[in-house]
């Protein structure tokens, strides 16, 4: 499945050179006599302009696919290359350096100096690699801050900034030593919604800007599925599925979904000529009777019923209509049609 899943990158990019490339890794950890297989045979192609999205459920291997990705694990077998450099064999100062000049890494928990301003903490990195003159640093550090815009915040300490603020931060400081390609592990888990747009944003910019440069984003925030070019969602150590960009689908995105969570936009239901079909139909189970995933059969759901444009029928007495259900394990959403209420129970309420 993991080759049916990758063959598609392969065909689309000819000739180009990717800035990453992963081939056959596999990761195994011993804890005592178990052994525990946390990535199983990965390919991955990442090529300059491309912003990737990985998803997955907790313990599916992200994370460890991350440290292999920057030389901070040794995978068992197989090849990690950066820009054409087989990093697996590198000695730690090699990595090192790697990490300074070709990776930026935008952590999920900042990982700010709360000693030094946002320009003290931005201008870091650019100090540790010693390439810039002084004031050549300053004006970066300043082109960042604005690009993420916080040039406002230049002098603020991390203690008085936003968690969206500090996130934003963060992802200027990857970018201080002008990377290759820009990591980016859960950027939206710890701000509310208005700064994960704000965040997307970002990103999306810096690939506007940066056409020679990639992104790759580790998530569970089906949102950024909306700016990245594919999804690859990776389950027990190896990627399962590669869901297109939404844009070229033609789908759009919704997000007045009450809560945290944002689903595909419902709309895209009704262009399906099967739905005046089926519709037709009986007995169809009840909204609150949907549990599970009709694909992966997890009850880690989200369900949206079509509220914005009322698309239902009735029915022996049933207002039937369509829902969509987006599954958080498996990153699937479906559409099925349910029984929103029963006529004769409304009324007498």
């Amino acid at each position: 499945m993991a080759d049916e899943v990758l063959s598609s990158t392969t065909k689309l990019e000819g000739e180009r050179i990717p800035i990453v490339e992963l081939s056959g890794v596999y990761k195994i950890f011993k804890q005592k006599k178990i052994e525990v297989m946390a990535l199983r045979g990965i390919d991955l192609k990442i090529y300059p302009g491309e912003l990737i999205v990985i998803m997955g459920p907790s313990g599916s291997g992200k994370t460890t696919l991350l440290n292999c990705l920057c030389g901070i694990e040794r995978p068992n077998a197989g090849s990690v290359k950066i820009k054409g450099m087989e990093i697996t064999k590198l000695r730690d100062e090699g990595i090192q350096k790697l990490l300074q000049e070709e990776i930026g890494i935008v952590f999920q928990s900042f990982n700010l100096i709360p000693s030094l301003t946002a320009a003290g903490n931005v201008e870091l990195p650019m100090i540790v690699l010693g390439k810039l003159s002084k004031s050549e640093r300053r004006a970066r550090v300043e082109d960042l801050l604005k690009k993420v815009g916080l040039e406002h915040r230049i002098h603020h300490r991390p203690s008085t900034l936003s968690g969206g603020e500090k996130q934003r931060l963060s992802i200027a400081m990857a970018f201080a030593n002008d990377p290759s390609i820009v990591i980016a592990d859960e950027p939206t888990a710890n701000v509310d919604s208005v700064s994960a747009e704000n965040i997307m944003t970002v990103f999306k910019e810096f690939m506007a800007s940066n056409p020679n440069k990639a992104l790759l984003i580790v998530t569970h925030d089906p949102a950024l599925r909306k700016i990245a070019d594919y999804t690859l969602v990776i389950r027990d150590g190896q990627f399962v599925r590669r869901i297109e960009s939404m844009q070229k689908e033609g789908k759009n995105y919704n997000q007045s979904f009450n809560g945290d969570d944002f689903i595909i936009d419902i709309h895209s239901s009704r262009t399906d000529t099967k739905t005046s079909q089926i519709i037709q139909q009986k007995n169809y189970p009840y909204l609150k009777d949907i549990e599970i995933c009709p694909h992966c059969h997890s009850r880690n759901i989200v369900k949206k019923l079509d509220v914005d444009e009322v698309f239902a029928q009735i029915c022996d007495n049933k207002v039937i209509e369509r829902t969509a259900i987006f599954c958080k394990e498996c990153n699937e959403i479906s559409y099925i049609t349910i029984t929103a209420f029963d006529l004769e129970k409304a009324k007498l309420k």
